[in-house]
């Protein structure tokens, strides 16, 4: 069994807002683990620098007690936590993982937490923050999320996707996802444009299958890039509450693990289906440039032409992220310009054409 060897330890994880409120919970998960998870000492705070946090702090409880545990498979909310945050900043989350082994998280989170030696540190005070805290880790482990709770009405789009919806190849702790640059325009544009953003993004996700050929017999867990997106459709997007409108980009890896794009089609029909029955609004998006072969090149081709020609008979619209990134001179590659480095994901500025190719207009808005 895959772990994270943090049994022992206090984690000090940290979260970009995309929402501002009065008040907070900490959604917890323990979904692939095959013991229980106890938690103790879980606390709130503004982010200062790194791992500091400002004074003020708050501690989460649950059902009023400062010890949690998870089951195998379970998942818990937090009581609200009375703490007023803003958009767009940072949010620590700390507590001490008492007993248990962690196997559920984020791998691939472009967000720097923190770890300490063996030993609860959660009452180090603030300014030693960056002695207790020597550790450091890209993922995110045990938390499903953070639920604002907004003074007024305030409506959320969930962006479905993998590794560019994850923002793999953007800058470490810069939030230059394209979710991050889609919260911001709407946070300037104001007035009932507003909405929250939800990335429920996963790098090397795949919307039919969790299979990857590669890793068989490597002992590498097998939801290490996320249950099939079909699957997980039905807690990382119809389970969120708040949420009113989609915005789907999902698929790149299952073509480029050879499947077939008419498999492809079906299960984005299929989506579109069961997303109508929880959302007022489901989106599409064509499906990024790089890193196909010959043959995956024409199956990319396939599914594109569909999404423009035939998406507007099954999404309220489409937004075309591809023809932005990609080459002038071959359109199944990226444009230098946009590139990450790797041929397949966009770099900052191609984050940026990503969101800014969402027409924020035809999204529901919030209540005036």
């Amino acid at each position: 069994m895959l772990t994270a060897n943090l049994s022992g330890r206090t984690l000090r994880q940290i979260v970009h807002l995309h929402a501002g409120g009065e008040q907070l919970r900490v959604c917890l998960s323990n979904r692939y683990g095959s013991e229980p998870i106890t938690l103790r000492s879980l606390s709130v705070g503004r982010v200062l620098s790194g791992p500091i946090v400002h004074p003020g702090k708050k501690d989460v409880l649950f059902e009023g007690q400062t010890t949690v545990t998870l089951e195998p498979g379970q998942e818990l909310v937090s009581d609200p936590v009375a703490m007023r945050v803003e958009a767009l900043t940072d949010l620590a989350i700390t507590f001490f993982l008492v007993q248990g082994e962690s196997v559920t998280g984020h791998l691939g989170a472009q967000q720097t937490s923190y770890v300490t030696g063996i030993g609860d540190y959660t009452a180090m005070p603030a300014e030693a923050a960056l002695f207790a805290y020597p550790l450091m880790t890209s993922s995110w482990w045990l938390i499903a999320g953070v639920d604002v709770l907004p003074g007024s009405s305030l409506n959320a789009v969930v962006a479905f996707g993998s590794s560019t919806t994850d923002g793999f190849g953007s800058t470490l702790n810069a939030n230059k996802r394209w979710p991050d640059y889609l919260a911001r325009r709407l946070l300037d544009a104001g007035g009932t444009r507003v909405m929250a953003v939800l990335n429920a993004g996963i790098g090397g996700n795949q919307l039919t299958t969790a299979e990857i050929p590669q890793f068989a017999g490597t002992g590498m867990p097998r939801y290490l890039f996320g249950e099939a997106g079909m699957l997980r459709l039905a807690w990382d997007v119809l389970e969120q509450p708040g949420a009113t409108d989609l915005i789907v980009h999902i698929g790149s890896n299952d073509l480029r693990f050879g499947i077939a794009s008419e498999t492809v089609i079906a299960a984005l029909q299929q989506l579109v289906k069961q997303a109508r029955t929880r959302y007022q609004k489901v989106f599409g998006t064509t499906i990024l440039p790089g890193g196909y072969s010959a043959e995956q090149v024409v199956q990319r081709r396939h599914v594109n032409t569909w999404i423009r020609e035939q998406g507007n008979h099954w999404f309220d619209a489409v937004f075309d992220f591809a023809t932005p990134l990609s080459s002038p001179e071959d359109e199944a590659v990226f444009n230098p310009a946009y590139d990450s480095g790797d041929g397949i994901h966009p770099n900052d500025e191609g984050y940026r054409l990503m969101a800014e190719a969402v027409a924020i207009n035809q999204l529901s808005g919030s209540p005036a």
